[in-house]
């Protein structure tokens, strides 16, 4: 099993491991998340063994402490912040370490290409998760409903 960069041919996975993870908000069109990829494609991956897309991670560089709405694209820009944007695993790959992986990964991509901090919404109940990782919740921010309800902004700050 390796995680690689995404590449044309791993959307229709995305999508389908999209779909499976996400049950309390709406999952994004392709072209949305094609667009956040687009962005900073050497923060994006996917864990796969031989052609079997299993997980994906999503991540763009982000300008402000308010996280981008879903469902919209993001516009090209420079920052030392970057956005996870999503991190979704198909069922079979839970529970493995798989998201461990994508996550280490990430974080060291980000401090190698010098970002400050890395930013995320945590949704469907997933802050616990993600503070695990170091992630800590930034109370009173301001997030679109569209993550739903209890969805929380949480930061990684990325020590050199």
């Amino acid at each position: 099993m390796s995680i690689n960069l995404i590449t044309e041919n791993a959307w229709v996975d995305i999508l389908n491991i999209q779909a499976e993870a996400y049950v309390e908000i709406e999952p994004e069109d392709v072209n949305i998340l094609k667009s956040k990829w687009l962005l900073s494609p050497t923060t994006c991956a996917v864990y796969q063994a031989g052609d079997t897309i299993s997980a994906y991670l999503l991540a763009h560089p982000w300008p402000s402490e308010i996280p981008p709405k879903l469902h919209e694209e993001c516009p090209i820009t420079a920052s030392l912040n970057l956005y996870l944007h999503d991190l979704a695993l198909a069922r079979e790959s839970r529970g493995k370490g798989v998201a461990k992986k994508l996550v280490t990964n990430l974080v060291d991509i980000a401090k190698a290409q010098g970002f400050n901090k890395i930013l995320l919404v945590a949704v469907q109940n997933s802050g616990g998760f993600w503070s695990k990782f170091g992630f800590i919740n930034i109370p009173d921010a301001v997030i679109c409903p569209s993550y739903g309800h209890n969805a929380k902004l949480m930061v990684l700050e990325l020590q050199p």
